[in-house]
């Protein structure tokens, strides 16, 4: 899980020590002063799930609770005699985080763990009631596990909200909890090995079960993680290091100084506030400097398969079924035959791609931006345009493209084509090439402008790149493939002719198949281009366009659309964009050709695929939408 980028604070505010910040994220969930650089360490060092307010922070609760039974039972010893402490500390707890359950502003995750420590609480307090008398049928079903109380908090969450399941933060919740109690069991019996005779061993024993309860929550988070995030999460580990200290030393130090706030008694509790933001500061400074030395940056991985995620499921519930049992009982078989099918399937799907040449090409839903990907048959990938936005924390090329390009594949970029240096058509490429560092970038020749100008500079000083023009072809893959992408727009400068500047400039690419027109790419184009290429003669029939200039009116030519003949147009433009992408006349010109439409912002990624047998024959023609077409 990742926490959002936090906004810059304003330049005349005082710059904030992160490790204040950091408290006042714990205490209340309030992240507008921790800064952008913070938020990307800890989202790196796995670790921005203790920023979130959730069930860590109702352990001080529960350490509340402990101590209030602790004080009573010294003034009155026959309470234990009445009930015992399971039953009195949960009741205990409950007053202490319901209160923080409003200081909070009760934020989701605050409240599915109040949720299910109330569950908890009542339940255990039902089952030993003398003055309730229960059937022992119902005794039996009231929830007493943690998977009990988890179900039971999920199903109440889903009645007063269906809408809830869909909720990510919720079902990383439920993932992660189901997990600790399917690996209790057998983390039971690896720390049994650990004796708790001295302080240090009990001590040992203590990281030892962080490290445990961190690696199964990793290990089945995993393939959510790498699919919803692009995260691996390698560096895990730290939370050995940072939640024992944040549980013991910053939590109740934290609630400390709130307390004595409350009290009036402002200078020590500055000085305590003071004190637990220390380990907080180191905390940044080290996860910072990891950053800067690299360290904390890991390679592009393979996205697993959708399958993976119920796959993992299985053998996780398997895992549990073996627990505490001499051998895996027939439903934990059945689990595990049913984990290792579904986890086969991924790698499946590679096989069969690798082994029947085909040739794919997506146009990603990137917002009012553009960029397409190219998976040719024999595992090269290539990029004509990377997207980009005005953001300055968000960016489409790391966010979107990088995790597409491992989606059930090998994570790899031979080439970034770039039809001209603007933003939203440049500025996902430097994330991509600090990802993919042998990756050639290729471009038209022209200076960046406005934001793209000096990271466009900055780009071509430290890439090897090379310009393209007219003229020039661009060999694909194996050449018994016989794909290549050849380049009709613009022109080879030349001493007295025009200069062609700006969206003029743009490159026009036509991806061939045997001389055969599979796909034009014309970038943001303008009518000028579109009439000077008709003017010199080259061939532009292709199956798929991508219209120019996201569908612009302005670079809308009937002249230009009967002359590329296109079975498909596809337009790269965002839902409901304030340009009106595509435009009208572009509609209505398709519409009485009949000629399909397909718009990124509508219907989502769009694919398309060539099977390619080699031959001098024509290719079929295929493609599909991420999400079904809206009447």
């Amino acid at each position: 899980p990742q926490l959002p980028a936090a906004a810059p604070s304003t330049p005349s505010a005082a710059p904030v020590p992160q490790g204040k910040a950091i408290l006042l994220a714990l205490l209340f969930g309030e992240r507008f002063l921790l800064e952008t650089s913070t938020v990307k360490a800890f989202n790196a060092g796995n670790l921005s799930h203790s920023l979130a307010l959730s069930g860590q922070h109702l352990l001080v609760a529960g350490l509340a609770g402990m101590l209030l039974v602790w004080l009573a039972a010294r003034m009155h010893p026959g309470l234990y005699l009445w009930r015992p402490r399971t039953v009195l500390i949960p009741l205990a707890a409950c007053p202490a985080a319901l209160g923080y359950l409003w200081l909070g502003n009760a934020p989701p995750s605050l409240l599915r763990a109040a949720g299910m420590l109330l569950l908890l609480a009542t339940a255990m307090a039902l089952a030993h009631l003398r003055c309730m008398p229960l059937p022992q049928t119902l005794r039996e079903r009231l929830p007493s596990s943690g998977l009990d109380v988890l179900c039971c908090t999920l199903l109440c969450i889903t009645v007063i909200s269906p809408l809830s399941v869909f909720d990510t933060g919720l079902q990383l919740s439920a993932l992660c909890v189901s997990v600790i109690c399917c690996a209790t069991p057998l983390m039971g019996q690896l720390l049994r090995r650990i004796p708790r005779t001295s302080p240090g061993q009990r001590l040992l024993r203590s990281l030892a079960s962080i490290l445990l309860v961190s690696f199964f929550i990793q290990l089945a988070l995993l393939p959510l993680s790498l699919l919803l995030f692009n995260n691996s999460g390698l560096w895990f580990l730290l939370n050995v290091f940072w939640l024992p200290v944040l549980g013991t030393l910053v939590l109740p130090g934290a609630f400390l100084g709130l307390g004595l706030s409350l009290c009036g008694l402002g200078p020590a509790a500055a000085l305590v506030l003071d004190v637990v933001a220390l380990p907080c500061q180191w905390l940044v400074d080290g996860l910072l400097f990891l950053q800067t030395q690299g360290w904390l940056s890991v390679p592009p991985i393979l996205r697993p398969h959708w399958t993976a995620l119920p796959a993992m499921a299985c053998l996780f519930l398997a895992l549990a079924l073996r627990a505490g049992r001499p051998g895996l009982p027939p439903a934990g078989k059945r689990l595990l035959i049913c984990g290792l099918l579904l986890a086969c399937v991924g790698p499946a799907l590679r096989l069969h791609h690798s082994l029947v040449p085909r040739l794919e090409l997506s146009v990603p839903d990137v917002g009012q931006a553009q960029a397409v990907l190219l998976r040719l048959p024999h595992g090269q990938t290539l990029l004509v345009d990377a997207a980009g936005s005005m953001s300055r924390s968000w960016n489409p090329g790391r966010e979107l493209l990088l995790p597409l390009l491992a989606c059930n594949a090998r994570p790899g970029l031979d080439a970034i084509i770039n039809s001209h240096p603007d933003i939203d058509h440049a500025g996902g490429i430097p994330p991509l090439l600090a990802a993919f560092p042998e990756a050639l970038l290729l471009h038209n020749g022209q200076p960046g402008s406005g934001q793209m100008g000096h990271i466009w500079q900055a780009t071509l000083q430290k890439r090897k790149n090379a310009p393209l023009h007219a003229g020039d072809t661009l060999q694909l893959g194996d050449p018994e493939d016989g794909l290549a992408l050849h380049v009709l727009h613009p022109p080879r400068p030349a001493p007295g002719a025009y200069v062609w500047e700006g969206n003029s400039a743009s490159l026009i690419l036509r991806l061939v198949h045997n001389g055969h027109g599979l796909a034009l790419f014309p970038g943001d184009a303008d009518g000028a281009a579109l009439r000077h290429l008709l003017a010199s003669g080259r061939d532009v029939q292709a199956d798929v366009l991508l219209a120019p200039h996201h569908g612009s009116d302005s670079s809308f030519l009937p002249e230009f659309l009967t002359a590329v003949r296109p079975r498909l147009v596809v337009a790269s433009c965002g839902a409901f964009n304030r340009f009106g992408h595509p435009g009208k006349q572009l509609r209505q010109w398709l519409e009485e050709q009949q000629v399909p439409l397909l718009q990124t912002g509508r219907h989502g990624h769009v694919r398309v695929t060539w099977p390619l047998s080699g031959g001098t024959e024509v290719p079929l023609l295929d493609w599909d939408t991420a999400r079904p077409v809206r009447p």
